[in-house]
């Protein structure tokens, strides 16, 4: 269950961050249009600024007439100036030549040229930027209740004068624009574009975004319960399986006891066949319980291996012996190759590996024809037993082979071809040789038969 508490974290962690950078994605647009709003009404402000200077103060009375402004863009335009000033008289007028080709490098227009030059003209005179009238200017053009500041520097970068709202100590806009062409002096512009305008403009999607957030947590958790009790109801079903397992083991045990001790006391042959048959009968049934429990175990991952000597060959011999029993009526023949060391004994489960070794030898015998022939190899590899167990029955598909043995999962037999078992089998025998350590798989081939491998380390 843990492990779906963490799915359910990081689900809704990556909500949030999907939800936040969608909101910051969108706050940095709008700051960024609201930026070029400001640069552009900012432009306007210092120019229409400039023109009611222009009005109150006029630079002729200062300077003298002046019968035009030169703006020299390429080298070629200070050449043809020099070459071709106007003739007039000594001193009544003039002419300013402006070098405007590093401003025009820099992609500053032509008109934009001549007002910092006529602003340098201004400041050489003494006469600043009026600060309120530019305020004004500017708030009226930009209709928005910005907290702003306007500074006027000197070339180095020392406080003329300031005005709006000082408060400001940083603010998500600033910019240093110049006010001359000769960089005489810079108005530095600070603005805190405020966070309420975007709630305002964007509180229809972000109240969408929050709420599909909220549905979207809703599902996690609602999922989350479902399944906690899930999970509880399957605990509840498995802890009443092993109840039920627990008490079906303990009179088929007693039943065998009973068996093997009529055995013992009985002189008929043909009474000791029969009661033989009833006790292999018995443990098959024991067999098939102790498979269900596997079964319950492995979903708990609390399978115990309980290892002592163990003489495998002795294990592959009651194996077969109890499969002969068993499928007495389907002709079949089951054969022990024994490849193993003498007197080897490896330390293993032995009911386990008889649990193992049953489940594949019957399998060999169900899905084939009548007159299989198994053949149960045991050898010594590698510093461990090796069994195989191999048929010449139906085989399996290639597409099967990744799948048998998955929990539950039965392979589509070919009509005619009885299927047998529920998909418990083959899971439990790769618990089982993991529990020891080892590991199991499988060839086969349609029609050739199938060869199941394992080890036990």
């Amino acid at each position: 269950m843990k492990k779906y508490y963490v799915i359910a974290l990081v689900a809704i962690v990556a909500i949030l961050v999907l939800l936040i950078g969608n909101i910051k994605g969108k706050y940095d647009g709008y700051v960024q249009e609201v930026s070029k709003q400001i640069d552009k009404f900012l432009d306007i402000a210092m120019e229409e600024e400039m023109g009611i200077r222009q009005k109150s103060i006029r630079l002729n009375d200062l300077e003298g007439p002046i019968i035009g402004i030169r703006l020299h863009l390429t080298t070629q335009d200070v050449v043809d100036s020099i070459m071709n000033l106007p003739q007039v008289k000594d001193g009544t007028y003039r002419v300013d030549i402006v070098d405007g080709r590093k401003e025009r490098a820099e992609g500053i227009p032509e008109l934009e040229i001549t007002r910092m030059h006529n602003q340098d003209r201004y400041i050489k005179h003494q006469i600043y930027i009026d600060l309120p009238v530019l305020d004004s200017i500017f708030c009226y053009w930009l209709k928005a209740d910005i907290p702003h500041l306007f500074t006027l520097l000197d070339h180095d970068t020392i406080q003329i004068k300031s005005y709006g709202d000082v408060g400001i100590k940083k603010g998500n806009y600033s910019k240093l624009k110049r006010v001359g062409l000769h960089e005489k002096q810079t108005l530095k512009v600070q603005a805190s574009i405020p966070v309420e305008d975007f709630v305002r403009a964007e509180v229809i999607p972000l109240l969408l975004s929050f709420l599909l957030m909220l549905l979207a947590l809703a599902c996690v958790l609602i999922q989350l319960t479902v399944i906690r009790r899930k999970e509880l109801e399957l605990k509840q079903r498995e802890m009443a399986t092993g109840g039920i397992i627990h008490d079906l083991r303990g009179p088929v045990t007693t039943a065998i006891s009973i068996v093997e001790s009529l055995q013992e006391g009985q002189d008929d042959e043909g009474m000791k066949s029969i009661e033989s048959r009833n006790e292999v009968m018995l443990r098959h049934v024991l067999h098939e319980i102790e498979t269900l429990g596997d079964t319950i175990r492995e979903e708990r991952m609390q399978t115990t291996i309980h290892s002592k000597p163990t003489d495998l060959v002795a294990l592959a011999e009651t194996v077969r012996r109890e499969v002969d029993v068993v499928y007495q009526s389907k002709l079949h023949t089951i054969i022990i190759d024994n490849q193993l060391p003498q007197d080897l004994k490896p330390m293993v489960d032995a009911d386990k590996v008889e649990r193992i070794l049953r489940n594949l030898v019957e399998n060999a015998v169900k899905y084939a024809d009548a007159g299989v022939e198994v053949r149960v190899r045991l050898a010594w590899q590698n510093n461990m037993p090796v069994v195989s167990v191999q048929d010449n029955g139906w085989g399996i598909a290639p597409q099967y082979l990744k799948k048998i043995f998955k929990q539950y999962y039965l392979i589509d037999q070919p009509s005619g071809r009885h299927r047998n078992g529920h998909g418990m089998g083959l899971t439990n025998v790769q618990h089982l040789v993991k529990a020891h350590g080892g590991k199991i798989w499988v060839q086969s081939h349609p029609g050739q038969g199938s060869t199941f491998s394992f080890t036990l380390s």
